[in-house]
Parts: C-alpha cells; sequence; structure tokens
C-alpha cells in the first residue's frame, strides 16, 4: 500500500495485487465507469475512500492515485495454473471430464446469482487433491478463497480465461440439461439434490422405469382387436399338387 496525503487527510493506495483481497476484487472488477464522476466513485472505492474527498483534491493527486492503481487494468500476467496452494494444502482444478456434473450446476448457479462468483466459483472446481465434490463445503471455502489476496489466485483465474471456451459450452449443455430435469414427472424431482447437483443414479433407473413402461404398452397394442395390420404381410397359399 502507498500513503497520500493531503490537507492532513491521509489515504491507503493499493499498488500491487498483494493489497487487494479476492473478495474486495469481487466488489467493483465489473463495474464499468462511463462519466468522469462514475471513475472518481470507482476510483475512491478502490481506495476505500469517499469521492467527495478526491473530488476537492487537486487533479494532479488524483492522477498519481490512478497511476498507482493501474496494474488493475491492465492483462492478467501470471501463466494459466489450475493450482493454488494455501497454508500448505494445495487446491486443484480438476480437468474438465472429472468435474462431476452437481459440481457444474452448481457452478452455473453461482454465476447466475452474479454474486461474489470468483470465490464461490473457486470453491466448487478448486479442491484438495482427491477429494470429491461436496456442496457443504462450499460456503466455508469461499469465505477462505474471498480472503486471499488476489496475487495468490491469478494463475487460476487466468487458467479459467484460458478455458472459458469450453467452461461455456459445458456449462450451456449443463443448462439444457437443468431444463429438462424441470420437465421431468413431479414424483422423480424430489430424487433431485437441493445445492447439491443432480442425483444421476437415481434418476436414470427411474427413467429407465418409463421407458420400459412405454414399451410393454406397445407390445400389449399387439394383443387388441384394434390393433393395425396395414403393414402385416400375408403369406400366399402355395396350389397343392395332386
Amino acid at each position: 500500500m502507498v500513503a497520500i496525503e493531503y490537507n492532513k487527510v491521509k489515504i491507503s493506495v493499493p499498488e500491487s495485487w498483494d493489497d487487494i483481497t479476492l473478495g474486495f476484487y469481487e466488489t467493483f472488477y465489473t463495474v464499468k465507469p462511463e462519466t468522469a464522476r462514475e471513475r472518481v466513485a470507482l476510483v475512491a472505492h478502490i481506495c476505500k475512500t469517499d469521492a467527495n474527498l478526491l473530488l476537492g483534491w487537486p487533479a494532479e493527486i488524483f492522477n498519481r492515485i490512478v497511476g498507482y492503481i493501474g496494474f488493475l487494468f491492465e492483462d492478467n500476467p501470471a501463466p494459466p495454473s489450475p493450482v493454488v496452494e494455501v497454508e500448505g494444502v494445495k487446491y486443484v482444478v480438476p480437468i474438465e471430464d472429472e468435474l462431476s456434473l452437481g459440481a457444474w450446476v452448481d457452478a452455473d448457479d453461482a454465476q447466475k446469482k452474479e454474486e461474489n462468483v470468483l470465490s464461490n466459483i473457486l470453491a466448487i472446481v478448486c479442491r484438495p487433491v482427491g477429494e470429491e465434490y461436496n456442496y457443504k463445503n462450499n460456503e466455508a471455502r469461499a469465505a477462505m478463497f474471498a480472503a486471499l489476496p488476489v496475487s495468490k489466485v491469478l494463475g487460476v483465474l487466468a487458467f479459467f480465461l484460458h478455458y472459458k471456451t469450453v467452461l461455456d459450452q459445458r456449462t450451456a449443455a449443463y443448462t439444457k440439461l437443468a431444463a429438462l430435469v424441470g420437465q421431468l414427472p413431479q414424483n422423480i424431482k424430489p430424487l433431485l439434490s437441493r445445492g447439491g447437483g443432480i442425483k444421476l443414479s437415481l434418476i436414470w433407473p427411474t427413467l429407465k422405469y418409463y421407458v420400459l413402461i412405454i414399451l410393454l404398452r406397445y407390445q400389449l397394442r399387439k394383443f387388441l382387436p384394434s390393433y393395425s395390420t396395414v403393414k402385416t404381410k400375408t403369406r400366399q397359399k402355395t396350389p397343392s399338387v395332386s
């Protein structure tokens, strides 16, 4: 942090990713100021001060502040990495094909809520090596990632950007699947685990049961008097030779 003082008022200005936590970064990284006053408000928020205070200071000081926080608006300098280490524990983002359907569905929900998206996504997809996904860990993990300086997770964020196309495609696919699940019969819906994704092991046997019932009904129709025989071929009798 850099301390800047004017008229006996001092503010702290971040000068690197080490000075900003992921949770705080999430409060402004999607903000797109359109006017000069909105830009001042954004800078004030980043410095955790009042916009009116900066508006009363010389423009030269404001430009100095903008120079210090310029790193926030530059490209991510870290190489993509699926690993982040926290207190000696390595958290890893599994390869796409190894991520469970439940994790993908919950990640899609986290994106739609548009609140603390980065830390919530990390909590879902970034886990200790060998640990299976459990939605009950999400809240505590999200708080843990939110408290980290952004410098600790730059590699993982770059990793997500690198595979953004794949992630978007899979998210779209599972969103469609979620829509189809909503059309299932009511007696199947209790099999869905709230917050834990979809329990396929319970759904597919039920779907198989309905398919078998439909096939059985189709077979039974053949024995009804009204069953159509249009496609039934009759064999011509061969005249017997006496």
